[in-house]
């Protein structure tokens, strides 16, 4: 028998909740300085045309929903097409969610440690966070949901206070002029926060935990609302700093913070970019460790929490690596969003294969 929470279904709006503060922090803490980086200026032109792959991308998720409806993936791949294809999927899907869990902690742990706990040892504040996380991803994806439910207004308010604060230091004549190295660099910025929000392919795997239908209206416009939560941070940085100040920050989204003041007497108040970063980072990290276990099937509630454990235990030995910042982003910029790119694109299009094959057979018989 399951556990009690497997039967608990989540609404859309709780979803898409939860994917906009896991996309949402990855793309305000690690693909922000990528983007800066690769290319500097034109990196708010490159990302806001990323809203074109991504409609086209809604499409593709569209398609699929529709045939695997409210299904578990993984069943439904081995009803349709055998116990191999369901072992592929769910040997890319852990090592998505394992290597997505590990860049999520370490770079989270780097932060808090850099910023405000220098003197903390990374072994304490590792597992302290891993201990949230391992008991809110045992207890199941509607607790992450409502969590997520709770934290995201305080963080979306945040997130239009440090705008709107900081508008007296923003000079936006600095986006300008584009293109002045070609198109090229636009071209890698959009290529990387396509393959960022690509994300939205886990929706597939959550399906089976929600309990109605998804509208393509929806889906459209939380791909814009992410599109946008990428534009803001890297057009305030640009403007706030300039292009090349800004791409020589490690966390531009966090030196936007300290930039604000209220009047005279008021400032220091960065102390509220840690609620935003710790409230995103929890629910991604306990997102991913949850769906490990979902993906392979596992029903058993002291099963599922075992393996948790171990994943917990194995991420915070694997943060204590000694990895520096700069290897860290190297690794950012040249391996994990170029990797989880094809990922997802190889998840959404053999998905999409798939769920035509058999409508293709049908029209062959007849």
């Amino acid at each position: 028998m399951g556990p009690v929470h497997s039967t608990k279904k989540i609404s859309p709006l709780l979803l898409y909740m939860m994917l906009m503060l896991s996309i949402g922090i990855s793309n305000h803490v690690l693909l922000i300085p990528v983007l800066l980086e690769t290319a500097k200026r034109d990196a708010w032109a490159g990302v806001t045309a990323a809203i074109l792959p991504m409609i086209v991308w809604v499409g593709v998720l569209h398609v699929i929903i529709r045939k695997v409806g409210h299904r578990h993936m993984g069943e439904w791949l081995r009803q349709h097409y055998g116990k191999a294809a369901r072992l592929i999927l769910i040997v890319l899907a852990v090592v998505y969610f394992s290597v997505t869990s590990f860049i999520s902690l370490a770079d989270t742990v780097m932060w808090t440690n850099v910023t405000y706990l220098p003197r903390t040892p990374k072994l304490v504040i590792s597992l302290i966070f891993m201990l949230v996380c391992f008991f809110a991803a045992r207890a199941g994806i509607r607790a992450i949901a409502i969590t997520s439910g709770l934290l995201l207004p305080g963080v979306v308010l945040l997130g239009y206070f440090v705008a709107s604060a900081n508008l007296q230091y923003k000079d936006y004549s600095l986006l300008a002029p584009l293109f002045t190295h070609g198109y090229a660099p636009a071209a890698k910025a959009m290529a990387y926060t396509s393959g960022g929000l690509f994300e939205l392919v886990l929706i597939l795997f959550m399906g089976h935990h929600v309990s109605s239908a998804f509208r393509t209206r929806s889906l459209i416009v939380l791909a814009i609302i992410l599109v946008g939560l990428t534009v803001g941070p890297v057009t305030g940085s640009i403007a706030l700093f300039g292009p090349f100040e800004a791409a020589d920050q490690r966390y531009p989204a966090f030196e936007q913070w300290r930039m604000v003041t209220l009047g005279k007497f008021v400032s220091h108040l960065d102390f509220f970019s840690i609620y935003q970063w710790i409230s995103g980072s929890f629910i991604r990290v306990s997102l991913m460790l949850f769906l490990i276990p979902d993906v392979l099937g596992m029903k058993k509630r002291r099963s599922r929490s075992f393996l948790l454990a171990g994943l917990s235990a194995g991420l915070v030995g694997v943060t204590m690596l000694p990895i520096s910042d700069v290897v860290l982003l190297y690794f950012l910029s040249n391996w994990y969003f170029p990797g989880i790119s094809v990922l997802n694109i190889v998840f959404g299009l053999l998905l999409l294969v798939l769920s035509l094959l058999p409508a293709a057979r049908r029209k062959e018989k007849a």
